[in-house]
Parts: C-alpha cells; sequence; structure tokens
C-alpha cells in the first residue's frame, strides 16, 4: 500500500482558516480539523506544538488578509478613506466570519479610545497616506483615522452579524458625509487655536 500524501504546514493552515471561516472560530479544534483533511491529529501536532500555536497562526493569516484587503482599498479609491472603509465594510460582508474573529472577539480589547483604531499593523502608512491626501496633520489625521474607523466599524459590524442590509451607494454616502464633517471639523478646531 503506498503510504499517505504528507499534509504539508501550508495545507494545514488554509484547512483551518477555511473551516474558522465557514463555522466560526470556536469550531477550531484538532479534531475539527483532522476531520476536514481527513487525517488523524498527529500531522497536525507535527506542525505545531500546541493548538495555541495554531491558532496563532490563523489568527496572523486572518490579519494578513485583512490587511491586504483594505490596503487595496485604500489605493483603488480616488476619495481617500472612501476606498478603505468599503473594503472594510465588503470585508465584513464576505468574510463575517473573520471579521468578527479580528474585531469583534476578546482579541479586540483596548484600554482607552486611541487603542481602538491607528495602532494595528500599517496603521501609520494609511494615517500617512491620509495625512498627504488631506492636509492634515499627523496628530489630525490619528483623529480623523479613529472617528472614521467607529463609522465604519459600525457599519461593517451590523452587517457581519446580518443586524443590517444597508447597500453599497448607502454606505458610500455615510462614509463619505462623515469623513467631509470630520475633516472640516478639524479643520475648524485648528483655526479657533490660532
Amino acid at each position: 500500500m503506498p503510504p499517505k500524501p504528507k499534509i504539508s504546514r501550508e495545507d494545514m493552515l488554509m484547512g483551518a482558516l477555511d473551516l474558522v471561516r465557514e463555522q466560526g472560530w470556536d469550531a477550531l479544534n484538532a479534531r475539527n480539523l483532522a476531520s476536514r483533511l481527513g487525517c488523524s491529529t498527529q500531522p497536525i501536532f507535527s506542525h505545531f506544538a500546541a493548538m495555541e500555536d495554531l491558532k496563532a497562526a490563523v489568527f496572523q493569516e486572518a490579519e494578513q488578509l485583512y490587511n491586504t484587503v483594505m490596503w487595496s482599498g485604500l489605493q483603488d479609491s480616488g476619495e481617500d478613506f472612501l476606498g478603505m472603509g468599503m473594503a472594510y465594510i465588503d470585508f465584513a460582508r464576505t468574510e463575517p466570519q473573520l471579521f468578527q474573529l479580528l474585531f469583534m472577539s476578546s482579541s479586540m480589547v483596548q484600554g482607552d479610545l486611541a487603542g481602538l483604531a491607528g495602532t494595528t499593523e500599517g496603521d501609520d502608512q494609511v494615517i500617512a497616506f491620509l495625512s498627504s491626501n488631506t492636509g492634515l496633520s499627523l496628530d489630525e489625521t490619528q483623529k480623523l483615522y479613529t472617528t472614521l474607523w467607529f463609522a465604519v466599524h459600525g457599519i461593517a459590524s451590523l452587517l457581519a452579524t446580518n443586524g443590517c442590509k444597508l447597500d453599497e451607494q448607502e454606505a458610500r454616502n455615510v462614509l463619505r458625509h462623515t469623513f467631509k464633517g470630520v475633516i472640516y471639523s478639524l479643520k475648524q478646531e485648528r483655526e479657533d487655536v490660532h
């Protein structure tokens, strides 16, 4: 009898990511993954010392997928933050389980308002990009980013949990108005100080 083909670490990671996409984070355990891959649990632990290691790798993979989507949305839009905001909303709509893992679970716990937005990997590049396109200082842009994140996150959370059926044009209008309003407010604050 020929030996069974070995399951690579990458295959295992992608299988785990797909399991989370379909059934949620709580479904990710050795038994469910082994069943999905058609193997015993032994190959899992030959690639990962413990389930926590596999879960950390899956979480990191989900973050990388999210970051790729966000950066693409920012670069593809002619309206500064709008493309990124719409990409965030679309990520919640198309990847609800991954969105919930990244942004609606205990992994999201932050101590203060500033810790909620603008502090993850790649955010400094986004803030610099927005600053150069809006004429705001980096500090002002951090405030813009945080405020916009709340608006976008609210819409996305409703979509990820099937609590809302907002269409794309309605979401664009909300984001466009929020973006313009916050920029106006920040520039007004600057003028009032000087």
